[in-house]
């Protein structure tokens, strides 16, 4: 059974960002936010790993180029080499998604 989950983008997220740091005035704190996932897509796109202790760590993995089948006609294309980004969660993360409520 599939469990649906909320999904949250990064407007949402920085307004709940933006709610919890009243030190700042909220241009700052857009800033911050804003410079933080810029400094992630710089970094990646650089093939450097990012860890987020608590989190989990942002690795590229080559995927290399293979046949696969059209689901529409069942036709096989091909499928060029190219690079992906994996995502590994932190034990720390994973008990908490794994607890008992």
């Amino acid at each position: 059974m599939r469990i649906r989950t909320p999904k949250r983008n990064k407007s949402h997220l920085l307004k709940t960002f933006l709610q919890s740091e009243t030190d700042l005035t909220p241009e700052i704190n857009k800033a911050i936010f804003n410079r933080f996932f810029k400094i992630l897509e710089i970094s990646i796109s650089n093939h450097i790993s990012i860890e987020l202790r608590n989190l989990g760590v942002f690795k590229l993995k080559f995927m290399n180029s293979r046949y696969g089948s059209d689901p529409r006609n069942k036709k096989k294309i091909y499928i060029p080499s190219k690079w992906k980004v994996k995502f590994k969660s932190s034990e720390n993360l994973n008990k908490k998604l794994n607890e008992k409520t």
